[in-house]
């Protein structure tokens, strides 16, 4: 199991070895389900772990070792996961609807019966008895029990039997409005028909791949590959109005009531455990350890990105307004991206249109593959293995040193209906040493949304979505490179405010200008980014950075604000009023973008900080590599061997100390986005 088991569980979609039929085939994943076989078989799985925990608890405590107890605890939540194979990841990217329903079902009902198989009070003493004997162990073993007996803790062991079947009943309740809420994000359909002359500032490209109606009309969904280009390029002030309108009421009213419910639930939930409030529970063994240290943070980078946020806005309304021949004082959530989009090309001569034209998917994707795998001392190879859609191309990881293979790693990066909308790494099968001795292979996946290719064009990557293939890969190679012991702390299960440093470091290279050569190539020329094109890209990179870094400092803001509060806010006018004071721009009347803020709702509750936080820390080891050379070999295996393959076996401050020899500065962060030095 991942560092908090009960999460994992929750979240079954990244567990499993061995599945139904057994998931491995031939030594690789099979993804061919059947919907009526997940209920039995995980009503089998559970009874399993059930008689495993009954084992575990018979142990006389005076027979008890790390092996069989602390060990045990996570094999027998491993086997559970083992049988149900990858059939949680099929219901984010399945195109059976009837089985992603079936799968959101077994995650609701597994919700509640793991609740009371992690709050077993017998499972606990039985741990704790081996915890209190101070058993001599190795570092990653020790940090092993030490955060398994947080979890028991934050999992209402140390409560009364009053209180813990209090304490289970508020979270099978809070579980249910998680699942629900993704749900009705991932399912929301609504969508905006324009005319053709509604389409002026669209390319033919992106014309051509949208639905036409029965009435002549096209059809622009809430999609990413849709709405982005179309917010950053349609001339129609109208009609970006009505479809920014209908983004920002993604998820509906219900998702704004499944929020305001689920905070009211977190914060009992920690009062009970001793907490003072949600954020204090989920910060304790975090980097940041505390919420006071996080605003700190924040409120110290808000100081400091203000007066770049505001002349920035400033240029922009004054542009705005001479290009209208208005006299407006502020510029609306539907004219941000438009306006900003068409200040660049005409002052700084960056269209992403045009850009895109030299990042055919396949070139980026060859060109990301080879200078990771130089780096890293790896190669990787296309492999012919079962895949869950024929979109998908997979490939084995091999070590270039001795050839043996490291790991499966796959892509999947087309929109469909029923997939998951954003971009994101799964860890299917984590790598880790086995019951057996053996080490088990990890199995890796993108899953994005970046357009298809059409009868005329290949897939074209903006290199906004260049920059997110770098970030998710720097994900795959914290999965793909472990060299963990255990699978709870194997990749990315680290703390979450460090999780995405090594995701952050890896989109630095996608702006480094030799990079950019090798990635790029033109659809029909083969000509590689002009660099001309290239150094003006460079020169506009910071180009609405302070408003950008002010948007992610008001999400963290807000994360914290609503999970720290002393009673359950009013999420949308709590949205509004910090938007207001954070970032000094309006937002859209009767809009509630906090209803499809999945981050908050899942994974990041008190954790979307960790963004800012890991990216000041990732931008301090890039700077290595600057100082160094951005394609320095030894750089790059120092940098496997001390944070990519460490996983959580370490403390993050410990790690980040060998890499760079100290700890991090903020200094290399500030001046990356133009504020100069630290203080």
């Amino acid at each position: 199991m991942k560092k908090f088991i009960l999460t994992a569980v929750l979240a079954f979609c990244a567990l499993g070895v061995n599945g139904m039929e057994n998931m491995f085939r031939d030594g690789v994943l099979h993804f061919n389900y059947k919907a009526e076989e997940l209920a039995p078989t995980e009503a089998a799985a559970r009874k399993q772990l059930e008689k495993d925990l009954d084992d575990l608890v018979a142990i006389p405590d005076g027979q008890r070792t790390f092996e069989n107890t602390v060990l045990g605890y996570e094999r027998a939540f491993e086997k559970y996961g083992n049988a149900l194979g990858m059939s949680g990841f099929l219901s984010y990217v399945s195109t059976d609807k009837n089985f992603r329903d079936a799968a959101l079902a077994l995650q609701m009902e597994m919700s509640q019966h793991m609740i009371d198989i992690a709050t077993r009070r017998d499972v606990y003493r039985a741990i704790k008895a081996y915890a209190d004997t101070n058993p001599t162990l190795e570092p990653d073993q020790a940090r092993l029990l030490k955060d398994m007996m947080i979890g028991f803790k934050n999992s209402g062991m140390e409560l009364n039997d009053a209180d813990l079947e209090t304490f289970k009943k508020l979270n099978k309740e809070k579980a249910q409005y998680i699942i629900q809420f993704d749900k009705n994000v991932q399912e929301y359909k609504d969508y905006l028909d324009v005319t053709k002359e509604e389409l002026s500032g669209m390319g033919e490209d992106y014309i051509s791949k949208l639905q036409k109606t029965d009435d002549g009309k096209y059809r622009v969904s809430l999609d990413y590959p849709d709405y982005i280009p179309f917010m950053q390029n349609a001339d129609s002030d109208e009609a970006r109005k009505q479809l920014e309108f209908k983004y920002n009421r993604r998820g509906g009213a219900q998702n704004v009531e499944l929020l305001e419910k689920t905070l009211t639930l977190r914060r009992e939930i920690a009062q009970l455990l001793g907490y003072k409030n949600h954020a204090e529970l989920k910060l304790e063994n975090r980097m940041a350890k505390n919420p006071e240290n996080v605003f700190s943070f924040l409120k110290d980078l808000e100081k400091r990105l203000k007066p770049m946020g505001r002349q920035e806005d400033k240029n922009l309304i004054a542009y705005k307004n001479e290009k209208k021949g208005t006299k407006s004082r502020t510029i609306y959530p539907y004219e941000n991206a438009y306006w900003a989009t068409k200040y660049k090309k005409e002052n700084l001569d960056v269209d992403p249109e045009k850009i895109k034209e030299y990042f055919p998917s396949d070139r980026v994707i060859s060109g990301m593959l080879d200078l990771f795998g130089n780096l890293f001392g790896i190669a990787f190879e296309p492999v012919n293995i079962p895949v869950w859609h024929p979109d998908v191309q997979a490939f084995k990881i091999v070590n270039k040193a001795d050839g043996k293979l490291v790991a499966y790693f796959y892509m999947d990066l087309y929109p469909r209906d029923g997939k998951y909308k954003h971009a994101a790494c799964f860890d299917l099968v984590a790598g880790h040493e086995k019951e057996d001795g053996n080490w088990q292979i990890p199995f890796v996946a993108i899953v994005a949304n970046v357009n298809k290719p059409s009868k005329d064009t290949p897939s074209l990557l903006k290199h906004n979505e260049a920059t997110t293939l770098f970030h998710e890969f720097g994900h795959v190679l914290h999965n793909a490179l472990t060299k963990a012991r255990y699978e709870g702390q194997a990749g990315t299960a680290v703390s979450w405010d460090f999780v995405e440093t090594p995701s952050q470091m890896f989109e630095r290279w996608a702006w480094n200008k030799d990079v950019l050569k090798k990635i790029s190539k033109h659809y029909k020329t083969g000509e590689p980014l002009p660099d001309e094109m290239l150094n003006k890209m460079i020169a506009a990179k910071n180009f609405g950075a302070g408003g950008a870094y002010l948007r992610q400092n008001f999400f963290a803001q807000y994360d914290m604000t609503l999970h720290t509060a002393p009673k359950t806010l009013d999420t949308t006018k709590t949205y509004f009023d910090m938007t207001k004071k954070i970032r000094r721009l309006p937002l859209t009347k009767n809009t509630y973008p906090q209803a499809a803020f999945g981050h908050i709702m899942g994974g990041y509750d008190a954790g979307y900080y960790g963004y800012l936080w890991s990216e000041v820390i990732a931008q301090d080891f890039f700077h290595e590599f600057e100082k160094q050379g951005v394609f320095n070999t030894e750089l790059g295996l120092k940098f496997r061997r001390e944070i990519l393959e460490k996983g959580g076996t370490e403390e993050e401050t410990d790690m980040v100390k060998k890499f760079l020899g100290r700890t991090e500065e903020t200094g290399p962060f500030l001046q990356a986005i133009g504020l100069g030095e630290s203080k």
